[in-house]
Order: C-alpha cells, then sequence, then structure tokens
C-alpha cells in the first residue's frame, strides 16, 4: 500500500521589512485594483497597518485611486507605475529651502514648520555625497531676525486641523476669544485662507454668525474642528485685490494718501515696496512724497508716527488729525 502523504500546513506569509512591504505593496498595486483586506493578508499584516501604509504612500506622493467595485472599496496606481522619479537638488535649490524655513522660523513647534521639515529631511537623504558636503555651510546661511513674535507652539493642534480644513475646503467650528473678552465664542466658518501679517496668523474665511468675511486671529482660537461639510470659495471673491487695497489688515474704503519724508529718510522710502499704489515723488531739498491710493488709516497712522519727526501728512484730512490727535494724547502723558 502507498504510503499517505500528510497535506502540507499552509504557511504563514513572510513577514516583510517595512520598505520591502512599500516596494511590495506598490508593484502589487501598479498591477491591479486590490482590498485592503486582501493586502493585508497578502503581505501578513493587519488591515490597520494596510491602512497606515497606504496613507504613508499618499503623504510621499505615490498617486494612490480609489474604487468601488463589488461591494468592496479597492486601491490601485496607475497601469505599469514605477515609482516617483528621482529628483535632482542643486545646493541653491536646498538652500533656498532652509531660507523658507528660517524665515517662519517664528512657527517652530507647528505643523507648518514641522512638515517643512520633514520635507527637508526627505530631500536631504537622497542627495549625492558632492551636495551634502554643503549641507552643514547651508544650515548656517541664513540669520533671521524677527521681532516681535508670538508663541504658536501651544496651537499644534488647532494648525493642524486648520491645514486639513483649507486643503480639503472643510467648514471648522472654532472657538475665539476676542481681546478684551474671557469667555471665547463659537463660530461656523469656512476658511479660505491663512493670512500671515507682521509674524502673525489670521484664518480668513466667512462667518457663518457674521454672514461676511472675517478674520480671526489663531493665537486666540482656543478649539478648533473640522466637520464633514465641505464648501465652495465664491467665483467672484477677490480676496487678494481687497487686500491689495490696504495698509494692514482693516478693510476700508481706499483713499488718496500722501505723505512728505525728510531728505534723511528719503532712500529708505525708495528702497522699499510699501504698498502696491505707491508713488515717489522726489523734492528738490531731497526730501519725498509718497503718494498712495489705500484704506486703513488707523494703521497707517502708526505707520506715520513711526517715522517720528521725519514723516508728515498732507492729505487727506482724516488721517491728518488721526496723526495729531495721537501726537496730542502722547505728549499729554510727559506733561
Amino acid at each position: 500500500m502507498a504510503d499517505r502523504i500528510k497535506p502540507k500546513m499552509g504557511r504563514r506569509p513572510k513577514a516583510y521589512s517595512q520598505a520591502d512591504r512599500f516596494a511590495r505593496m506598490l508593484r502589487v498595486l501598479s498591477t491591479r485594483a486590490v482590498s485592503v483586506r486582501d493586502l493585508a493578508q497578502e503581505l501578513g499584516i493587519s488591515v490597520r497597518q494596510v491602512y497606515r501604509d497606504l496613507d504613508g504612500m499618499q503623504e510621499a506622493g505615490h498617486p494612490l485611486e480609489q474604487s468601488d467595485g463589488d461591494g468592496e472599496k479597492t486601491w490601485h496606481l496607475p497601469l505599469g507605475y514605477k515609482g516617483l522619479p528621482q529628483i535632482a537638488v542643486t545646493p541653491y535649490e536646498l538652500m533656498a529651502l532652509h531660507g523658507a524655513k528660517s524665515h517662519i522660523g517664528y512657527l517652530k513647534g507647528t505643523p507648518l514648520v514641522e512638515n517643512l521639515e520633514a520635507l527637508i529631511g526627505k530631500v536631504e537623504s537622497a542627495l549625492p555625497h558632492k551636495v551634502t558636503n554643503h549641507l552643514a555651510r547651508i544650515n548656517d546661511v541664513f540669520l533671521p531676525r524677527q521681532a516681535p513674535v508670538r508663541d504658536y507652539s501651544r496651537h499644534g493642534e488647532v494648525l493642524a486641523k486648520l491645514e486639513k480644513a483649507l486643503l480639503l475646503q472643510r467648514t471648522v467650528t472654532l472657538h475665539h476669544i476676542r481681546p478684551g473678552y474671557e469667555e471665547p465664542a463659537e463660530h461656523s466658518v469656512d476658511p479660505y485662507r491663512l493670512l500671515f501679517h507682521q509674524f502673525g496668523l489670521y484664518v480668513l474665511g466667512f462667518s457663518h454668525r457674521a454672514q461676511a468675511v472675517r478674520l480671526f486671529a489663531v493665537e486666540r482660537i482656543v478649539a478648533l474642528d473640522v466637520a464633514d461639510q465641505s464648501f465652495d470659495i465664491p467665483s467672484d471673491l477677490k480676496l487678494d485685490m481687497n487686500y491689495e487695497r490696504v495698509f494692514g489688515l482693516i478693510e476700508e474704503p481706499a483713499q488718496l494718501v500722501r505723505i512728505r519724508f525728510t531728505a534723511e529718510v528719503s532712500y529708505l522710502i525708495r528702497e522699499r515696496r510699501w504698498h502696491p499704489s505707491q508713488q515717489n515723488e522726489a523734492q528738490q531739498d531731497g526730501s519725498i512724497i509718497v503718494t498712495m491710493t489705500i484704506g486703513g488709516m488707523e494703521e497707517l497712522a502708526a505707520w506715520v508716527l513711526s517715522w517720528g519727526q521725519q514723516a508728515k501728512v498732507l492729505e487727506p484730512q482724516v488721517l491728518v488729525e488721526t496723526v495729531k490727535w495721537q501726537l496730542s494724547c502722547a505728549l499729554s502723558r510727559y506733561g
């Protein structure tokens, strides 16, 4: 009698390192659509780990696509996908990345800086030796001087949720404390932009409560939640144009403004672009008259006063009176 052959027990799938697992997943996903359950079985990992790996692939830039087939969601890559192409980076391009990082150094401890640092790390890890020789010097090239700054490291969670809402165009519920108030007010907001102004961050969006576009200072937001509700940005909304008409953050009707600066500081005025509408008129005595069509008189008055005796408002009269009143109040404090 022939010996009976015992059936072989099924082997457990081989355990792969993360790098090997990613490479294997890329090969599978580029040849066919596959469910998370099937990927987990093929790679011998949990469904949760598959989801983590898929998220990691998307974050790395791989063009994953989803589809619903036979009642089960499947994932796939474009047919024949070979992976992300290698990117050649020059020392000067890397320097530009570090320059961007130093420029937003006041946001250290927030997702904005952490994500940029992660990107720089990915770029540097793939650099050829001739470029890595410059890394130490590149790190020391920039010396930012930023003041006054706010501490945004305590608002990392708020900013992380806000990034998601901005990217996916989702409505948020935020709790914001107005200056002079102790308790936060709840607002439902469609966030349009994250506005940077004088080392400060502001959420610019449509307030359902006010039924108008409003600004919310991030440092005054104590809590923020992202809703499932999505929104569309109105096609006729011209945020860039609106803020080109003001000097700072306060939206006001634009007026013709003329300010004379003495010869001692005229070069400082000429060397900078203070506003898109700025026009400079050189005078025979070396002074300069700056003309702008602009709104935001309170903020403009503060800027004029920062120049002390070197600046004089010529028009409009409302700005003249605002500056005179501020000077009078300041003088009265000195008795």
